[in-house]
């Protein structure tokens, strides 16, 4: 019997390949956010259909025993330089052509977790159902953009979608 071995995507692939640019970026201000969750809610309907934080690509946290910034947001940056994709072994991360967001590929993604040890933020993490790895992919198939940002009561506040930011070269 033969066996036809199918050769994935290596790192080097990755690499060699043309990626789309980095373009937009969530920004989260903790001074004006007040922890109602709607952005994990939301984020996780839009992604499963149901109400599961769990799942949300972006997660806030509030600490009350901390002394500095209570609350914090654990977003992906959609870096210019993406660790996470170089770290991929099997090539399940790409940047979405529109919006520049770096998309895990759940039919490619198995699971290995590469991609969070790579990011300098702990940022993707294992879906708690499935053996893949999820991290905010900007909503790139919503025209309007991120569901989060649009549903989140404080809105241009507390989180903002900057769709632009890499190209015009902000300094933040």
């Amino acid at each position: 019997m033969s066996h036809t071995r199918v050769k994935r995507p290596t790192q080097a692939d990755a690499k060699s390949e043309s990626q789309p640019q980095a373009r937009g970026r969530l920004v989260f201000d903790p001074s004006f956010c007040r922890t109602c969750k709607v952005c994990e809610v939301m984020c996780s309907i839009g992604k499963t259909g149901q109400a599961w934080p769990a799942v949300a690509r972006i997660k806030i946290t509030f600490d009350e025993f901390t002394n500095v910034d209570p609350v914090s947001a654990r977003i992906c940056f959609q870096c210019e330089d993406a660790p996470c994709l170089a770290a991929c072994p099997v090539g399940a991360m790409h940047r979405d052509e529109r919006t520049g967001a770096v998309i895990v590929d759940d039919e490619l993604c198995i699971g290995c977790m590469r991609c969070r040890k790579a990011c300098p933020w702990d940022v993707p993490v294992r879906h708690p159902d499935q053996r893949l790895a999820i991290k905010c992919d900007l909503c790139y198939d919503r025209p309007e953009g991120p569901l989060c940002v649009e549903m989140c009561p404080l809105s241009g506040k507390a989180l903002r979608y900057e769709p632009h930011y890499y190209q015009e070269g902000a300094d933040e």
